[in-house]
């Protein structure tokens, strides 16, 4: 039989659980972002640190854990790999044509829970395609495009 001490230490962790349930799922809240805006193209030329374009030779990708999504949750992402074959550099320095560059792009695969935040790049092209990439920084050997507007596909009919 549970006595008036015993009920109000109940009541009391009781409180404690909800409260903390509440502060935990404002801080999920708080801690998401929202989607990225597409770039007009004067911000994409004038933010670009290269604009290059090449022709797709490969596409490649991987499951991995997320590092744009660090919310609570099992986050996900698609990350492509794009091996170009560049036709063109029309801004940057330490690429020429004819030179093979590779591409990292990423897009969201699991989301649980559900958050709304960055959802990528979009599109990502298929072998074959003609695409203008705007360069916002390189890792590595790597180009990083903006987000999410970053990759133009120029010829939307892959060369088979």
């Amino acid at each position: 039989m549970i006595q008036g001490g015993q009920v109000l230490e109940v009541r009391t962790m009781l409180h404690h659980i909800t409260a903390a349930a509440i502060a935990g799922l404002m801080a999920m809240g708080a801690s998401s972002s929202a989607a990225v805006a597409p770039l007009s193209p004067e911000n994409l030329r004038k933010g670009s640190t290269h604009i290059i374009t090449g022709r797709v030779l490969e596409v490649k990708s991987r499951i991995e854990k997320s590092q744009f999504e660090r919310a609570f949750g099992l986050h996900r992402d698609r990350v492509f790999t794009i091996r170009l074959q560049v036709m063109k550099v029309s801004k940057g320095k330490g690429v020429k044509p004819g030179e093979k560059i590779i591409v990292t792009a990423w897009q969201p695969a699991t989301r649980i829970p559900p958050l709304p935040g960055p959802q990528g790049h979009s599109p990502v092209p298929e072998k074959g395609q003609v695409v203008t990439v705007h360069v916002v920084s390189r890792k590595g050997t790597s180009f990083m495009p903006f987000m999410p507007n970053g990759i133009q596909i120029e010829d939307p009919k892959p060369a088979r």
